[in-house]
């Protein structure tokens, strides 16, 4: 299988031998990539024969001798050259099936690649694993892996995952465990379904297999208004202090016992509850963080910081606008707050209600243009506001949201400047300061 080479890293090896973008990469050492993985083993070798198929036709084989571990210079469009592995089960809670009906094609994309797992901690079911995947992930030592659990009693889980040819997850997670393969593991949690006892034995089981098993998460079900299984609903406030109590009572418990709490809540179940969240060293390293564990609680110890750095007031007035989701409205209610303490600068943070996907979607990632439009246009700021959004509702890479309207667009349509800026506080002090 030919890779096609997206870019040329300068000064590097690649350069040097005058391999150009649209070039192909055909082998090294005799042997085809079937992802960067493959790539990065393979370049360690200190003596290489580099396969290339130039963009022309023609091919040359490069005889390279360079350092242990000198990579080639080669940049690629993906991590993986043969697709996705896509998922082969049909959850109850499966968000691609609660998209609206005109989303991109892009984001219905059921990534279910151990391969991802390993290089970007996407979470996988395991029900796709092929035996020759199992022992390459062994062989390969690729560690850690992040799972999909749901649960440990295999009917539950296959009744989740809507697949009821799925094997045990159990033996399968043992069998990583017991090569020395490293585990984060999530369970989505579902009011009346897998939580309560359910939990309860989930969690024991997953304890049982060893100290391999860094962190549990428990994250609530995610719900749009599109949404069609009739037993799946959000959590009530009472089931929320349920799920807490549970987790911070294991916490205890499996700090005595093995030195970590394994177990961690997702800031959302926190927010729901209205209660505070856990101290910087309660998270153990934020081993989550992507997945919504410690993300506020990061951001605002960070914030506690980086906001030492106010100056008294600034030279010219400034008058800004944050808007985030419903989620963190009330962590940047705080940040306006000590910022607005700022002579010449007022600020303040707007929520923005979730028209695409619905009210119970109030994480600012899942906003689109048509929200922020409609926010921004019912608010009726004033004429020199600033408007600041998290980067995170924009397509990596492109300036797009996920209604397909470009960040240039909303702008013309709202008339106001907005500003996307990266997740986290040192990046909203320098956009404000």
């Amino acid at each position: 299988m030919s890779v096609a080479i997206q870019g040329i890293v300068p000064f590097s090896i690649a350069e040097e031998l005058k391999i150009s973008v649209d070039d192909l990469l055909i082998s090294i050492n005799g042997t085809e990539p079937e992802d960067i993985i493959d790539y990065n083993f393979l370049c360690a070798d200190e003596e290489i024969e580099l396969k290339i198929k130039k963009a022309g036709g023609k091919t040359i084989i490069y005889e390279i001798e360079k350092d242990e571990d000198e990579d080639l210079g080669l940049v690629f469009a993906a991590n993986v050259f043969d697709g996705i592995r896509t998922c082969n089960n049909h959850c109850i809670f499966c968000f691609m099936a609660q998209l609206p009906p005109d989303a991109r094609a892009s984001l219905k994309i059921k990534d279910d690649d151990y391969r991802m797992s390993f290089l970007e901690g996407n979470y996988i079911t395991g029900t796709n694993l092929s035996e020759a995947d199992i022992q390459r992930i062994i062989r390969l030592r690729l560690s850690p892996l992040y799972f999909s659990v749901h649960a440990s009693e295999h009917n539950l889980r296959n009744k989740l995952l809507g697949n009821k040819h799925a094997a045990d997850i159990i033996p399968l997670l043992k069998r990583l465990l017991d090569e020395g393969i490293k585990l984060h593991l999530q369970l989505v949690l579902c009011p009346q379904i897998n939580d309560g006892e359910h939990l309860r034995r989930t969690v024991e089981d997953l304890a049982d297999l060893g100290e391999g098993v860094l962190s549990v998460a428990l994250v609530p079900v995610g719900l749009t208004k599109y949404q069609k299984n009739k037993y799946l609903r959000p959590f009530t406030k009472n089931e929320v202090e349920s799920v807490l109590d549970f987790c911070h009572s294991q916490q205890d418990k499996y700090l005595a016992e093995r030195g970590s709490r394994l177990l961690f809540a997702a800031d959302e179940f926190y927010l729901l509850a209205k209660r505070p969240f856990p101290a910087d060293e309660e998270y153990e390293g934020y081993w989550q963080l992507e997945n919504g564990v410690g993300m506020c609680r990061s951001f605002l110890d960070d914030w506690q910081t980086v906001k030492k750095a106010l100056p008294a007031a600034l030279e010219q007035p400034q008058n800004i606008v944050i808007l985030t989701g419903a989620a963190a409205l009330p962590i940047f209610k705080q940040v306006a707050d000590d910022l607005s303490k700022v002579g010449n600068l007022q600020v303040k943070a707007v929520a923005v209600s979730n028209l695409t996907f619905g009210d119970t979607v109030t994480v600012a990632g899942l906003l689109t243009g048509k929200c922020l439009k409609q926010a921004i246009l019912k608010e009726g700021f004033a004429d020199n506001c600033r408007m600041i959004v998290s980067s995170g509702v924009l397509k990596f890479g492109e300036d797009i949201l996920l209604d397909g309207v470009t960040a240039e667009e909303l702008q013309q349509k709202c008339g106001y400047r907005l500003e996307f800026i990266e997740p986290g506080a040192l990046a909203l002090l320098e956009a404000i300061i």
